[in-house]
């Protein structure tokens, strides 16, 4: 595909990966801005939010792909090679999770908030980001005989362009979640449905993505991790369901 959008000369060269990578962030920032400033929240959170994300996004996203491409052998013998290589997804939703959690314990304020001002954001974001995958040639998926498939350098065949589904799935599930973040619901309720529903999709994309098999045949590492995603915050859901159900109720 695109993996280089400009070659400047002199080593110097800007990938298509890494610009959409930088603008799934700052989309994302834009974003938690915007609800910041609707929900009448400190100014500087969305600031804090960006770096702590980022940073912990990026070393969760490089621990996992590291222990899903490399042993340690190999990664001592050519440490660069591995350190400019991709990224995992999930590894990154890890990071952030724990960044989020870091950053509610020194601000002092509640965890569920904060996920559900990040939520919405993360989703857009890693929708942007997908289409550096797809630039990139990277996460595609497998052999398909549809009228839009694609055919990228790595796979001399027809294959689904998974990052493309991703990235249209993402935009509507945004326009979902930022259409009901209005509703009068309670706290976590965003968050809770948009983990449940991008879990779901995860869980389901990989059955036609190439990827990393896990210790359970037929089922990979992403698939693992999604349906964990869908547990947590289903009870979470269930949980927030049932305090709503109650409330009307006792009404």
């Amino acid at each position: 595909m695109y993996p280089v959008l400009l070659d400047l000369g002199g080593g110097l060269v800007i990938y298509s990966y890494s610009v959409f990578l930088a603008l799934g962030y700052l989309v994302a920032y834009w974003v938690v801005s915007a609800d910041v400033t609707r929900r009448k929240m400190d100014p500087s959170l969305p600031a804090t939010l960006l770096l702590a994300c980022f940073i912990a996004g990026l070393v969760g996203a490089k621990i996992l792909f590291l222990y899903q491409n490399a042993t340690l052998t190999e990664f001592l013998a050519n440490p660069v090679r591995y350190f400019l290589s991709g990224y995992s997804s999930v590894g990154g939703l890890v990071g952030i999770f724990c960044a989020l959690w870091i950053v509610s314990r020194i601000r002092k304020a509640d965890f569920q908030v904060l996920l559900d001002l990040v939520c919405p954001a993360l989703i857009l974001g890693h929708g942007v980001g997908r289409i550096g995958c797809f630039l990139n040639g990277c996460d595609y998926g497998t052999v398909c005989s549809l009228p839009w498939a694609i055919t990228f350098s790595q796979r001399a065949v027809n294959v689904h362009p998974t990052q493309l589904y991703d990235t249209l799935f993402m935009i509507l599930l945004f326009a979902f979640l930022w259409k009901i973040r209005n509703e009068n619901r309670p706290t976590g309720f965003v968050s809770a449905v948009g983990f449940v529903i991008l879990g779901t999709q995860r869980f389901l994309i990989e059955f036609i993505r190439e990827t990393t098999p896990s210790f359970i045949e037929g089922l990979s590492q992403a698939q693992l991790a999604a349906l964990l995603l869908v547990v947590v915050f289903g009870v979470r859901l269930f949980q927030l369901s049932g305090s709503v159900l109650g409330k009307q109720v006792r009404v």
